[in-house]
């Protein structure tokens, strides 16, 4: 059995990278877009899980403590509206956050190219 010369090696590594450097763009629109919208999706809902929003809004009416009298019920209702509208605002702030990632995502590729295109012009 004979070994690959290392310029066949050479030429077949040049070659896949190529091939796959040619998929790139369409791999990242169609499969890696979805796959990081998907997980961002995730996180945010998983974000309301976290601050627990979703419980903190079933029980928005019920009283605290068992304290079932106007005033109790009133100072309950207050107290968890303002915990919930904070809880809330970090699932905004996360969802935020979320939404500039997937468009840094979008726009990461082209401006990588346009990076990488005027760079070597520079260089050469």
């Amino acid at each position: 059995m004979t070994k690959p010369s290392n310029v066949l090696i050479f030429k077949t590594a040049v070659l896949e990278s190529m091939k796959e450097l040619g998929r790139l763009p369409l791999w990242w629109y169609t499969t890696g877009l979805k796959q990081t919208f998907g997980k961002l999706l995730h996180s945010v809902a998983e974000s309301v899980r976290y601050f627990g929003v979703d419980v903190w809004s079933k029980n928005l009416f019920v009283p605290m403590y068992g304290d079932a009298s106007i005033t109790g019920r009133l100072i309950s209702f207050i107290v968890r509206f303002f915990v919930l509208l904070a809880r809330s605002l970090g699932v905004l702030l996360w969802t935020v956050v979320a939404g500039i990632l997937a468009v840094v995502y979008v726009f990461l590729l082209p401006v990588s190219v346009i990076g990488f295109v005027s760079h070597l012009i520079g260089v050469l």
